[in-house]
């Protein structure tokens, strides 16, 4: 089993969920800079279009700008989704070359389109298939003479918890598996939940694989515990080797971290305005209205936010944002 890096993280581990649309470089940057995750993952890329695109030359696709990644986000793992062997076999082969630190496989996406036509969720259906993408992307790293990490990223079964798919997974030997604890059945509805994840550890850590629990995870909290959008606590204990932090760490970053840090209010909204130059700097030719969704996200939690984000979500430049902070700082004291 060819562990790479994850056999040297301290434990518990923090990472930065991977979410389509969400993570891309510039918010990945301000995660890392600001909560220190161990691990970051890419937004999901497509194995088919990733391999298509590069054969007929086009560089300036833009799932190109899915691959951006800084170097002071390492360890960091692109995440891959899709159904046919073939297809990830290809598109390993490409990422194999832009110096990833592992790479993921999508076994959990809800998306109902993608997992009726056998991708994300839907592997979890056909563990046959899932067999067979493992192994397809194990052979694009070997054939590219590289020994980098495949790990995947999956849910606690498709209609219901699905004792056969952890023992499936386990038997992947798998250097680490993230698990959320929802059902593909449940999408995003309902609680995630912790008991079932506690359950499959005890499964797929017989294994030797690193295990991380996902699902309304609100932020880290030092001594090993984590605090849920349900205000329950999780003592990690041995069961968990770490956690992933997803919806919660946009415009938050400091969610990811382990020593319980909060910024101030000021501090906050100053980030924010870093996040957008970072937007303009390293996406330049994206509109600046994919900003505005995270501009939101800053504010929030805080007397004013509302009025605040009524104005951040028709802002067009880093510049404005900048303005438009300034303002609301002067106009409340802080």
């Amino acid at each position: 089993m060819n562990k790479g890096f994850w056999e040297k993280l301290a434990k518990p581990v923090v990472g930065l969920s991977p979410m389509d649309g969400v993570t891309d470089a510039p918010m990945r940057l301000i995660a890392k800079k600001y909560g220190q995750p161990d691990i970051i993952y890419t937004e999901f890329v497509s194995v088919d279009g990733l391999w298509r695109i590069e054969k007929r030359g086009e560089t300036t696709h833009k799932i190109w700008r899915e691959l951006l990644f800084d170097p002071s986000e390492r360890p960091v793992i692109v995440q891959l989704f899709g159904s046919d062997p073939d297809s990830f076999y290809e598109a390993t082969k490409i990422v194999a070359k832009m110096s990833f630190d592992g790479i993921d496989i999508n076994m959990g996406c809800p998306s109902p389109g993608l997992e009726k036509r056998g991708g994300g969720a839907g592997l979890i259906r056909d563990k046959g298939l899932a067999h067979r993408v493992i192994e397809a992307v194990r052979k694009g790293v070997a054939d590219m003479g590289k020994e980098i990490p495949v790990s995947v990223k999956t849910r606690i079964g498709s209609s219901s918890p699905d004792k056969e798919w952890w023992e499936a997974l386990a038997r992947e030997e798998l250097p680490a598996v993230a698990m959320h604890g929802r059902t593909f059945k449940q999408l995003y509805s309902g609680e995630a939940d912790w008991d079932v994840l506690r359950e499959a550890s005890k499964i797929i850590k017989e294994s030797g694989a690193l295990y991380l629990g996902n699902g309304d995870v609100e932020r880290m909290l030092p001594n090993g515990k984590v605090q849920l959008t349900s205000e329950k606590v999780i003592d990690l204990g041995s069961d968990f080797d770490g956690v992933l932090i997803g919806r919660k760490a946009v415009g938050n970053p400091w969610a990811l971290r382990k020593d319980g840090y909060e910024p101030s209010l000021k501090e906050k909204l100053s980030v924010a305005i870093e996040h957008a130059k970072e937007f303009e700097k390293n996406l330049p030719g994206n509109k600046f209205e994919i900003m505005r969704k995270y501009l939101t996200w800053y504010a929030h939690g805080f007397e004013g936010a509302g009025g605040l984000r009524r104005k951040l979500v028709v802002s067009n430049s880093s510049y404005e944002v900048e303005k438009i902070v300034k303002e609301f700082l002067d106009t409340a004291n802080f």
